[in-house]
């Protein structure tokens, strides 16, 4: 498959290119634009719900030949890594282009395969790319689902990754949301306790929280495996630039979910 059609456009965010655009100015228009940062958590939710805070992260993102996007598999389809095997991803604001010969080293790694069945329907990596074809006209992309939460294969993986970036600049993202469908007291203090696991570049320590309290963080695999990365760039901390949840528009504080964007320096 040379081209990823969209599979959530007008659902998660306006199919329309100039709504698209329209919605896309209204995120950035009070934010300052500072470059200072190589990797973020970002969240993956339907525009209306996550969108702002997702703008937070990509404010505060260096411009790079690449982002690297590592979202989880809702779908549950493909191989436990899945690099997307597409030249070209669209979205309702063009064609971007697939970084083939970043995916090929990966892959080439032995840490994941191509395998565009993970992709098809999959709205984690898909939901990121407007806002890079928005802020970054000439960057390209490469969306790889995560199907495994087996720790050690989440580490090599990291390494794998870290390998690649010595020889290719590139910005990595991973797509995550954090509480699904829970109480907001419950949502916000189950959250922030994970966070500030986050913010200490503390890998295994958010790791084992999430399983132990069955946390429902969706992208828990990529975070743990953007800790890693990050720790062995030498980054010192997180910083946590937005929380929130879907309760400040659906106004249900019954059953929420949880939206953070953080980023590493």
């Amino acid at each position: 498959m040379s081209i990823r059609e969209p599979a959530v456009a007008g659902q998660f965010y306006p199919g329309d290119s100039e709504a698209l655009k329209r919605m896309l100015a209204s995120f950035f228009s009070k934010k300052r634009k500072q470059a200072i940062a190589r990797e973020a958590i970002v969240p993956h939710a339907g525009y209306i719900y996550s969108g702002a805070i997702a703008a937070e992260s990509f404010v505060k993102l260096k411009a790079s030949k690449t982002f690297v996007i590592l979202c989880p598999n809702h779908t549950g389809l493909g191989s436990e890594i899945a690099v997307s095997a597409s030249k070209r991803w669209i979205t309702p604001l063009g064609h971007i282009e697939v970084d083939t010969k970043l995916a090929e080293e990966i892959v080439a790694s032995g840490s994941a395969s191509f395998d565009e069945l993970a992709h098809i329907g999959e709205h984690s990596a898909e939901v990121q790319v407007p806002f890079i074809q928005y802020l970054f006209k000439n960057a390209k992309i490469l969306p790889i689902t995560i199907g495994t939460d087996n720790f050690e294969v989440l580490l090599r993986f990291a390494e794998s990754l870290v390998k690649a970036s010595r020889k290719n600049c590139f910005s990595l993202i991973a797509s995550s949301d954090f509480s699904h469908f829970v109480p907001l007291k419950y949502a916000k203090e189950k959250d922030m306790k994970a966070i500030e696991f986050i913010k200490k570049l503390d890998v295994e320590g958010f790791y084992n929280y999430v399983l132990e309290q069955r946390l429902s963080i969706c992208g828990y695999a990529p975070i743990t495996v953007t800790l890693h990365y990050c720790k062995m760039k030498r980054r010192k901390k997180a910083v946590l630039l937005k929380y929130d949840t879907s309760a400040k528009v659906t106004r249900d504080e019954a059953n929420v979910v949880g939206y953070a964007s953080i980023i590493f320096v």
